[in-house]
This record gives structure tokens, sequence and C-alpha cells, in this order.
């Protein structure tokens, strides 16, 4: 029998066995502490972005207020260029103030764990394009299939297809025959929804982070926006255990796919884009 073997059979001692045993259990430790300080550094983050927003928005309400009422009561007597300057004040002051209220609401999105139901996502669906009729243009033409019913949270998944329709008819508002097609797809762990358009689309580059807060993919100027109605999306999806992904070409418009499983699990991936909304 050689050494390989006789240590084999021998039998591991009180040391070893403790050793052994108490691996898995500072791993465990380990893991809770990281978990832990992850767990803080997020309220932490929350606190100082509600902070943030809220103790904002009283100054800029008063930069935008005097800016307007000096701009109304000595129009008369200020030259073209201030009146302009005040003008850029009170348009800036405004802008950011929309982003507040964004930020906000991308904060809120993370604060409340989703309330599942069994719903109609069809009649979800047909709520969150009621909320967009200021949106709608008269040649926008819009294909809603049918929807299933699913668990899920009905304000979360309301939000969910009001941000990509919004989203979707924001970015066909320049296309001579606007088309938005909303659908679904049941697989056997998880019902994938798609919003597809025929919009400018964008070019997919390795570094655009697509449903992180303030991405942009196109100018202010050509498409107004903060860049968050995305990042919200994602926060209520991945709250249900899903995910979501989108896939675009210049010129040939965009689709936004995402999944909700069936129960408890966390997804990690969605099904391509570009097989759900073929024609």
């Amino acid at each position: 029998m050689n050494r390989r073997s006789q240590r084999a059979n021998t039998p591991l001692s009180e040391g070893e066995k403790t050793s052994t045993t108490s691996a898995p259990a500072h791993l465990e430790a380990e893991v809770a502490l990281y978990r832990h300080a992850l767990e803080e550094a997020r309220e932490d983050f929350q606190a100082f972005a509600y902070s943030v927003s809220h103790d904002l928005r009283a100054p800029l309400r008063a930069i935008e207020g005097f800016s307007k009422i000096l701009l109304e009561d000595c129009a008369e007597e200020l030259s073209e260029e201030p009146r302009k300057f005040l003008q850029h004040i009170i348009t800036n002051s405004q802008q950011l103030s929309s982003q507040i209220d964004d930020l906000l609401k991308f904060y809120r999105a993370g604060k409340n764990a989703p309330t599942k139901i069994s719903l109609s996502a069809d009649g979800i669906c047909r709520e969150a394009l009621v909320s967009l009729d200021g949106q709608l243009g008269k040649n926008v033409s819009i294909v809603q299939h049918e929807l299933p019913t699913i668990m899920a949270d009905p304000l979360q998944l309301r939000e969910i297809f009001a941000q990509l329709l919004s989203n979707a008819l924001k970015f066909t508002s320049k296309v001579p025959n606007p088309k938005i097609e909303i659908g679904a797809k049941i697989e056997p762990i998880a019902t994938t929804f798609y919003v597809r358009d025929n919009g400018v689309g964008f070019e997919k580059r390795p570094d655009l982070k697509l449903f992180q807060v303030f991405q942009k993919f196109h100018s202010p100027a050509e498409f107004p926006g903060n860049g968050i109605g995305l990042a919200i999306v994602r926060r209520y999806v991945e709250a249900h255990g899903g995910c979501i992904s989108a896939d675009s070409e210049p010129g040939k418009g965009s689709i936004y796919c995402f999944a909700l499983p069936h129960d408890n699990r966390r997804l990690t991936e969605v099904p391509c884009c570009e097989a759900l909304g073929a024609d």
C-alpha cells in the first residue's frame, strides 16, 4: 500500500474534522457580512438620493418663480439679452425639476416589494395606453395582441407598460407611418412580453448601459427626456424576479422584451427579442 492509500484510509483527527466542518460556516458568515454591507450601502444611497431630490425642490421653485416675476414685471426695462438669460434660467430650472421628479420616481420604484395578484395583462396594458392618450398621434397604429393572465403587481405592471409604450411613442414620433406592436409568449417557466416599434432605433454599443439611470441614446434636442424611464422599468421587472432586454437598429425600430416568472424563481436571461418580434 502506498502513502496516498494509507492517508486515504487513515481516520481524520479532531483538529482536521473541526477545520473541515468550519469551512462552510466561515464562508456563510462572510457572505452574510457582505450581504449586510451591500444592503446598508443600498439604503444609504436611497436615503441620499431622496434627501437630495427633496431638498433641491424648494430652491429650484424659488429660482424659477423669481425669474418669471422679473421677466414679467421688468420686461420693458430689460434689453433682449437679459430677457434671454432669464428665459434660459427658467427653462433649465424646469428641466432640473423634471429630473428630480423622475429621480424620486426611480427611488420609489425600488422601495416597495410587488404585491402579486392574478390579473389580466391585457387589461393592464389597455389602461396604460389610456393614460398615454395625450401622446397618441392620429396616425399611430397600435396593434395589441391578446395578453395572458399572470401573477403580478397591477400598479407596477401598468408602469412597466406605460414607460415602454411612452418610449415607443416618442421614438416613432418622427417616422411617416408609426406602428407599435405589443404581444406575449408563454414559456414553461415564464411569460415574455414585448413592445416593438418602427421608430428611429439606436445603435447598440458595448458601453451603452440601456437600463441604467440617465442613459440616453439620442440628444435631448432631438428627443427630450431624462433617461430614467427604462431604469424604472428594470427595477419593477427585477422586483418580480424577471429580466429585460432590448434589440434595435438605426432606422429600423426597436423591440423591448421582459420576462416574468410563473413562480418565485429569479430569471437571469430573457428570450431573443428578434424571435419574439418577428412578423
